[in-house]
């Protein structure tokens, strides 16, 4: 990936730096997020759980990510944003700390929700780190984080798995994130801009800023129905086994990879937001419906494919728009929009669920189709001036 930030000056090197070690932050919390997702079959093995009780980690750490949409920036107004990455690793090691040795449930949760508090927090540092030091090509930043991010998720299921199998210790895969922030902590610039910028007080968000965070809600919500349900939806419609349908919804994943280093290297940066997120929308409305009326599994595929590539750049361009529209207020932007994240992880897997169970897995997908066309009026009818 070709970087958003030119290395020919001098001066422009500490801020390479900068943007690299806030890519290895968010790849770090990437694994982490994936990580926990593929212990949790053996957290519940080992605590004695139902698949209930081994389900609610995943909504308690949704619950932590919506405490840090909504606490972050006070908390950098209290301490300093120049604190605010220590805090975060300190709140995620003890969330790690607390799943890995958990005597119960009530343990194993609190480290779940640990985790999203620390993670919304890190994140929200990094967002708002990486905006200032893109500026109006920030997008680029953001589709190349997000990109590496993908990557470090998809190592994190090897990792554990190996722990597991070869060491008979999966909680040993988890040594890697704690030293691997030990190490950031140790070698992240100390930015002296940061240093003495940390305690602007929070402002009022412009009204086209709200019309950003929806958009980052409903397209968030579109990749989460995707990623939880994705598999699910091609082996009802299709008929091929549980397996199978999960071997496909990988594509999904490389859909993602693929559109986000696209963003990542550029391209469309000529193209203004709205066009770009339209776009986007339409490839994912595409690989939904594509999805809901196909019985074959290759059209199924390709559907998953189109649904990877066409959510892939929202959340970046989405996250840029909202952090350009408020760059008086951008900690407070930044966290209101892990906020929507927040609230849409919580929110769209299960309205799907409940919607299955009433109306079946088929019917209830409709939802997805629904979502796109949905953020498709919402940036049709973004004011201007937010992009």
């Amino acid at each position: 990936m070709t970087s958003a930030i030119e290395p020919a000056a001098g001066a422009a090197s500490p801020r390479i730096r900068a943007t690299y070690i806030s890519f290895s932050y968010l790849a770090v919390w990437a694994f982490i997020l994936y990580g926990v997702g593929v212990a949790t079959p053996y957290l519940r093995v080992d605590l004695h759980l139902t698949s209930f009780q081994a389900g609610l980690h995943a909504s308690a750490m949704a619950v932590g990510t919506l405490t840090a949409g909504l606490s972050a920036d006070r908390v950098a107004h209290r301490i300093g944003s120049y604190w605010l990455p220590e805090v975060a690793v300190v709140i995620i090691s003890t969330g790690i700390g607390l799943i890995a040795f958990a005597p119960g449930l009530s343990a194993s949760l609190t480290g779940a929700m640990l985790l999203g508090l620390g993670g919304g927090t890190l994140g929200t540092w990094v967002n708002v780190g990486l905006s200032r030091m893109g500026g109006p090509d920030s997008r680029r930043l953001f589709g190349q984080a997000n990109a590496l991010a993908m990557i470090m998720a998809a190592a994190a299921p090897i990792a554990i798995g190996l722990a597991a199998s070869g060491l008979h210790a999966w909680r040993v895969a988890f040594a890697i994130p704690v030293i691997a922030f030990a190490v950031l902590a140790l070698i992240r610039p100390r930015d002296s801009e940061e240093r003495s910028s940390v305690r602007t007080p929070n402002s009022s968000l412009p009204g086209q800023y709200w019309f950003a965070w929806l958009a980052i809600m409903l397209a968030v919500s579109i990749e989460f129905s995707f990623v939880y349900w994705g598999s699910t939806i091609v082996s009802k419609r299709t008929g091929i086994a549980s397996a199978d349908a999960t071997l496909l919804a990988s594509l999904f994943v490389v859909g993602m990879f693929l559109g986000r280093g696209a963003v990542g290297r550029g391209l469309g940066g000529s193209r203004a937001p709205q066009v770009l997120l339209a776009a986007g929308l339409l490839i994912a409305l595409s690989g939904a419906s594509l999805m809901w009326v196909s019985t074959v599994p290759a059209v199924s595929a390709v559907g998953l494919l189109l649904g990877g590539l066409g959510t892939a750049g929202l959340f970046p361009i989405g996250l840029t728009v909202a952090l350009q529209s408020a760059p008086k207020a951008q900690l407070q932007a930044a966290a209101r929009a892990t906020l929507a994240s927040g609230c849409a992880v919580l929110l769209a897997p299960s309205a799907l669920g409940l919607a299955a169970d009433a109306v079946g897995v088929v019917a209830a997908w409709t939802i997805v189709p629904v979502l796109a066309m949905v953020a498709l009026a919402v940036v049709a009818v973004t004011p201007r001036s937010a992009q």
